[in-house]
């Protein structure tokens, strides 16, 4: 669906059922609750009942109003903006993994090597199984060049692209992807999208967010759970749409992300977030104990526009405008203002800080963990609708009021990062009421915030890992 035709939808089933989470069921026109009422109704005996009295009675599943809208959008054709389109238009995809394939079984690894070195190599060690003459095996070296998978040592890209393989005796080269690794290290952490280079002209950034947002969205509706709570992240670590997504964040590595605009850079770095936690775990593993946690966060990374970008960087750095990380020994201890900052000064990266910070990325951002919120897609289209829906259906879940204990239980994000909300946990509990919660909810917690007296309790974060099993996707 499109953004603009989603959001319709959406906003009509929050005016006719009043709620903000998702899924919302409905049966014969009528809204019988999200997931938790319809394994409810499945438990009891209810489920299959419903279902046949709607359809003896011919009923539409969708009341009027949402109907309309939900067949408008599924006969949209799946329009994405246009933005993703022309990705590699034209390109052989095909003959680069063939010749992927041939240069990641050579010996060089990261060593430089001659023109006459790799021909040698292709006519008489491999075999001939790559080129069966020395032609074939100068042509291949071309389009190795051609293709970046090999560049010319001491040559800026554009000279490069000029350049014909083996016309300077002297030049030397060298393979610019990890043939040996499937995840490369750097100084550090680790580094998720440096197996191969893009090997055509980046696009802008918006255009590349728009494509990986679209790449996303297909592994999700494949390996994502119907509540957006939980992935499947053995079957989509074995998926040929995983391996398509995998070659297509080396796009990141060139793109510009300092023309991003405020909505623009937002959307990015959640989705980027979002993304780099699923590529990791179903790459590596989840983090198991508190200490792997810590480093998993700040080790786990993307190079984007030729720099890296860890998840604490994107968070902290990034979207909560170059803050201080509430791990860090000072923050625990009190005395964030002695702490330092994400970036230094000096770092380019502290250019894309965002200010003033949207605390509502809490709620789109996804560590992996079951407490986390649902993972979902944005857009800078849709991103204040996106982080608003955010905001409300977490607010609507995760913050509890018992009015006969004259207390409230919040999620411990409330906690670990609540300046970002408000200066004082009286201001934190008066903006979630007033800007988060809606309906019913909100008559309860109005009624405690005009008692004297009330009690706030942090509920504990349960740490477990989002994964629903192992799959049989490919």
């Amino acid at each position: 669906w499109s953004p603009k035709k989603a959001q319709r939808v959406r906003k009509a089933v929050q005016e006719y059922t009043g709620r903000r989470t998702v899924p919302q069921i409905f049966i014969a026109q009528n809204c019988i609750g999200g997931a938790d009422e319809l394994y409810s109704l499945e438990e009891r005996g209810e489920l299959d009942r419903k279902l046949r009295e709607a359809e003896e009675r011919g009923q539409a599943p969708f009341p009027v109003q949402v109907e309309a809208l939900v067949s408008e959008a599924e006969g949209d054709g799946g329009d994405t903006g246009g933005a993703a389109a022309g990705e590699g238009e034209g390109f052989d995809w095909k003959r680069y993994d063939e010749i992927l394939s041939i240069a990641s079984g050579c010996p060089f690894g990261s060593s430089e090597f001659g023109a006459a070195d790799l021909v040698g190599h292709f006519t008489r060690v491999d075999g001939g199984r790559a080129a069966g003459t020395e032609a074939e095996a100068w042509a291949l070296g071309q389009e190795l060049l051609d293709n970046r998978l090999v560049e010319v040592v001491g040559v800026g890209d554009g000279a490069g692209s000029k350049h014909r393989f083996g016309d300077d005796p002297g030049a030397r080269y060298r393979f610019t992807f990890s043939a040996a690794r499937k995840v490369s290290s750097s100084a550090s952490g680790r580094v998720f999208n440096r197996d191969v280079v893009w090997p055509v002209r980046a696009r802008s950034a918006p255009v590349v967010a728009e494509s990986l947002r679209t790449k996303i969205l297909d592994l999700y509706e494949t390996f994502l759970s119907e509540d957006g709570k939980a992935v499947d992240y053995a079957g989509l670590a074995r998926s040929g749409k995983f391996a398509d997504y995998v070659r297509a964040t080396s796009e990141l590595r060139e793109v510009d992300v300092s023309v991003l605009s405020r909505p623009e850079k937002i959307a990015f770095f959640v989705n980027v977030y979002n993304a780099l936690v699923v590529h990791a775990t179903a790459t590596v593993g989840a983090p198991a104990s508190v200490l792997e946690r810590a480093k998993f966060f700040g080790n786990i990374k993307y190079e984007i526009g030729g720099l890296e970008y860890s998840c604490d960087d994107v968070e902290h750095g990034i979207l909560r405008g170059n803050a201080v990380p509430p791990s860090s020994v000072l923050a625990l201890v009190g005395l964030s203002c002695l702490a330092s900052r994400t970036f230094k000064k000096s770092d380019p990266r502290a250019a894309l800080a965002v200010s003033p910070v949207d605390p509502r990325i809490h709620f789109a951002l996804v560590c992996g963990a079951k407490s986390c919120p649902p993972i979902r897609l944005y857009s800078a289209e849709n991103l204040e609708e996106g982080l608003q829906g955010a905001a409300e259906a977490f607010c609507e879940s995760e913050v509890v009021v018992d009015l006969s204990r004259r207390r409230v239980t919040l999620s411990k994000i409330f906690k670990w990062y609540g300046k970002d909300f408000a200066k004082t946990e009286s201001d934190l509990l008066q903006r979630i009421e007033r800007e988060y919660f809606s309906g019913g909810a909100d008559n309860d917690l109005s009624t405690l915030l005009r008692g004297s007296k009330y009690s706030v309790k942090y509920a504990e974060y349960n740490w477990d890992v989002n994964d629903q099993g192992s799959g049989t996707h490919e």
